[in-house]
């Protein structure tokens, strides 16, 4: 009989391992490095930003009152100063009929 048994135990046995694992240091790890990530995208933006007012670029300013286009300015950014051209609600309802 007990070597009926053990066959019987064979077919019907499991292995159960259980790990335990630290994963703290990673975690901190893993925080380091997204805070890094954050900081390196805030210093991009802030460069973008920057490097916008040396290459020319404008952007149109378009002021609405009630749904009716009333101003539109375009700001050109340059290296020193900040340049407009305004042009008024009368020019701006001939140029759109």
């Amino acid at each position: 009989m007990p070597v009926e048994k053990q066959v019987n135990q064979n077919k019907n046995s499991e292995l159960t391992i259980q790990v335990g694992v630290d994963t703290t240091e990673a975690l901190e790890g893993i925080k380091e490095v997204t805070e890094a990530a954050n900081e390196c995208a805030d210093a991009l933006d802030k460069l973008e930003k920057i490097m916008d007012k040396f290459t020319n670029r404008s952007d149109t300013v378009e002021l609405y009152c009630e749904g009716k286009l009333l101003s539109k300015s375009i700001v050109n950014h340059t290296a020193n100063s900040i340049q407009g051209g305004i042009i008024k609600g009368e020019e701006l309802g001939r140029s759109e009929r």
